[in-house]
């Protein structure tokens, strides 16, 4: 399939800087976006068309030049803060899942199918997703139901992936399963990620969500063969594999949290400003503009902790996975305080986005991996200090 919506000429030559980028992310993003994610809000679909035309228009080219195998962590945090602009959640982070896909091809594929599908990716000419959800609802590596089993000179992929978002415009997903060619009961040793073509799978209908209209997500029913050269990640590195492609997901919903809750802090500051009560603004009322400022504060730190990340030049696990969890708690309540300061006017639909807003920042918390999950994450990264505590070895 190749895109058919018009884009700017592609000038990237792989050796952009991340200010480079940003400039290219100006120029790309311009009112056909903006119509496009305002149409997907309004019909809680997701436009095909925007990554055709993000691609086509060079932002993955600029982000995957040729052979490059490792993801530039500025550019993965400088297109989420811009997709964060757009003030839609399920835009944000459907761009982020297919680039994240990207990453997982573009690191552990090695067949010149894999590396097909990932050009296709680039140019937009092809949209990915990921499917880790098991049937029973979560991601939990060691219940992976999913079935992979060598079928001749390919693999036959049984199972159901419960959340794969974008599936109902998506050409591959990228499935974790796990091989019973060897050991049926292994779990962990036998975890593999695959790809595999949605148009040989049921894709079922797309659930209703409480938030992020546009992230088409649905259940994806899988009984099909591929051949082996679909197999993108083996037994023993699937795990890698999968979870590279989530901490590329992580910082970017970090990456979208900052930039949205800056947003919302900047509307909201824009109304006390205008807004009055008992003879003055609500700025002029000092526990609120407090209240802001506090917010403020800690979202400035956000924003230079990613830009501590993004100078270090390299995706790490245990950073993603702090970033992100942080970030959504954090963004969290930046829109729970602002649509109260909003008042009654913040709880009409029809009259401000703070709902939308309010009930999109709820995925940040479970999507990509729940608060809880993250956390044991940075548990086992966290490193005592025995030297310290052995200064004071007269405590029991």
């Amino acid at each position: 399939m190749t895109a058919t919506t018009d884009a700017p000429p592609v000038s990237t030559t792989g050796n952009e800087t991340a200010e480079d980028y940003a400039a290219l992310l100006d120029r790309v993003f311009d009112e056909r976006i903006t119509a496009w994610t305002a149409q997907a809000e309004a019909t809680e679909r997701f436009p095909r068309q925007l990554i055709e035309y993000l691609g086509a228009s060079g932002v993955f080219a600029a982000k995957w030049p040729p052979g490059q195998q490792q993801s530039d962590v500025a550019k993965v945090i400088t297109l989420a803060r811009k997709l964060g602009t757009l003030g839609s959640a399920g835009i944000g982070v459907g761009v982020g899942l297919h680039d994240s896909a990207i990453a997982i091809l573009r690191r552990f594929g090695k067949s010149d199918y894999l590396k097909d599908i990932a050009e296709q990716a680039i140019r937009g000419e092809a949209v990915l997703c990921i499917g880790a959800s098991e049937q029973s609802g979560g991601s939990d590596l060691q219940i992976v139901g999913t079935e992979v089993r060598t079928d001749g000179a390919g693999f036959r992929v049984t199972g159901i992936k419960k959340y794969v978002s974008l599936s109902p415009i998506a050409d591959h997903v990228m499935a974790v399963a796990r091989s019973v060619d060897h050991d049926p009961n292994s779990k962990h040793g036998s975890v593999v990620v695959i790809a595999v073509p949605l148009a040989q799978c049921e894709i079922q209908t797309p659930y209703r969500k409480v938030g992020a209209g546009p992230l088409d997500t649905a259940a994806v029913h899988i009984d099909t063969w591929v051949p082996a050269d679909a197999l993108v990640a083996r037994a023993g590195i699937g795990l890698a594999a999968i979870s590279w492609g989530l901490a590329q997901e992580r910082m970017s919903v970090a990456g979208l949290v900052s930039t949205s809750a800056q947003r919302v802090i900047g509307i909201t500051l824009a109304r006390m400003m205008v807004r009055r009560q008992f003879g003055h603004t609500l700025y002029e009322h000092q526990a609120l503009r407090l209240r802001l400022a506090d917010l403020q504060a800690r979202v400035d730190m956000l924003r230079y902790a990613l830009d501590g990340v993004a100078a270090t030049g390299r995706l790490d696990l245990r950073a993603a996975a702090a970033m992100k969890v942080s970030a959504a708690r954090l963004g969290e309540e930046v829109v729970n305080e602002c649509m109260h300061i909003f008042g009654g006017s913040g709880y009409l639909v029809d009259e401000t986005p703070l709902g939308r807003w309010w009930r999109d920042m709820k995925l940040a918390r479970v999507g990509g991996g729940t608060d809880e999950v993250l956390w044991e994450l940075v548990a086992a990264a966290m490193k005592p200090d025995h030297d310290g505590y052995a200064e004071f070895d007269q405590l029991p």
